[in-house]
C-alpha cells in the first residue's frame, strides 16, 4: 500500500476518517492525499450571489491545508500529506482521481450512530462502495483506530474472476497478523449448495491459502442480520465485503429495503472490487 486517498467534506465524520487514515498510513508508510470535490449549484434567479469558481477552489484548498498542517503538528513528518481540490460531483471526481493516480485505498467517513441505516443510503460513501474500482474503507463516526486481529469476510460463494481482489485484504492481514473468518449466511430453507458454489468455495480456499482463515456457515433469512450477529458474537474488528454487480451482497447497497436494514458499523467496513 503506497497511497491512501481520503475524501473529505470537512464534517466531523470526515475528520474521524482522516484520523483513522493517518494512523493506518503511519503503519504502512503510505502517502495520504486529502481530497475535496465541490460543485456550484445552478441558480435560476439572480438573488443568490455565488463567488467565482477560482475563489471557491482557493477557499476549499485553504481548509485542506489547515488539516494538513494539523496532521504534521501532531504526527511530525512520519507521513507525506498532499492536498487536492477538484470541481465536480464527489463520486465521479473521487473515482476518476483514484484511477488516474493509482490509489491503493480510499478511506471515507460513514454516517450513522453505530449502524448503517437510512443516513448512509444514497451517500457518497455508499455510491463509492457500489461503483469504485478501488478498495473503499468506510469508517463510522465512533470508530477509532486499533489493531485489526479478527476479520469477517462476508462471502456468498459466487464465482470470483480474479483472486487478486483479495490482495488489499492480505496486506491488512500481514500488517496486523490478522485471522480471516469467512462467513456465509444462507436462508433457513436453502437446499444443498450448487456445483458452481462448491467450485467457488474451492477457489476461495485456494485464494486464501497463504493467510490464516476459518470458514463459518450460518442460517438467517436476512443476510445483514446474520452478518450483524456474527460480528457481534465473535467480536470482529473489521468486516470485508465484495459488492459485485449480481451478488447477494451487492443488493445490500442497492435495494430500497436497505433503508429498513440496520447494518452495524462499529467496526471498519472494507469493500473490495473486481
Amino acid at each position: 500500500m503506497k497511497t491512501i486517498l481520503v475524501p473529505t467534506d470537512f464534517s466531523s465524520i470526515s475528520k474521524n476518517a482522516i484520523n483513522y487514515a493517518v494512523e493506518l498510513a503511519k503503519l504502512t508508510k503510505s502517502k495520504i492525499i486529502l481530497f475535496h470535490a465541490f460543485y456550484v449549484p445552478i441558480v435560476t434567479t439572480d438573488v443568490m450571489v455565488i463567488p467565482p469558481m477560482e475563489e471557491i477552489e482557493e477557499s476549499n484548498l485553504s481548509v485542506l491545508k489547515k488539516i494538513e498542517k494539523a496532521i504534521y503538528k501532531k504526527h511530525g513528518k512520519k507521513i507525506i500529506v498532499e492536498c487536492k481540490c477538484k470541481y465536480g460531483f464527489p463520486v465521479d471526481e473521487i473515482n476518476q482521481f483514484a484511477k488516474n493516480n493509482k490509489i491503493d485505498l480510499i478511506v471515507m467517513g460513514m454516517h450513522g450512530s453505530g449502524e448503517l441505516a437510512e443516513k448512509l443510503i444514497g451517500s457518497t460513501t455508499t455510491s463509492l462502495i457500489r461503483k469504485s474500482a478501488c478498495p473503499v474503507l468506510a469508517i463510522e463516526r465512533k470508530v477509532k483506530f486499533k489493531l485489526i486481529k479478527k476479520i469477517a469476510l462476508a462471502c456468498d460463494y459466487e464465482a470470483i474472476a480474479n483472486i487478486k481482489i483479495f490482495d488489499p485484504l492480505k496486506e491488512i492481514v500481514r500488517l496486523f497478523k490478522s485471522h480471516v473468518n469467512v462467513i456465509n449466511i444462507t436462508p433457513v430453507d436453502e437446499k444443498l449448495p450448487t456445483v458452481s458454489k462448491a467450485i467457488a468455495g474451492i477457489k476461495l480456499e485456494h485464494a486464501l491459502e497463504d493467510v490464516n482463515h476459518t470458514f463459518w456457515f450460518a442460517k438467517n433469512q436476512n443476510v445483514v442480520n446474520g452478518i450483524n450477529d456474527f460480528v457481534r458474537e465473535k467480536k470482529m474488528d473489521m468486516v470485508v465485503m465484495i459488492p459485485r454487480k449480481h451478488s447477494l451482497l451487492k443488493s445490500i447497497f442497492n435495494e430500497p429495503e436497505t433503508k429498513r436494514i440496520a447494518f452495524h458499523t462499529k467496526v471498519p467496513l472494507l469493500a473490495l472490487h473486481e
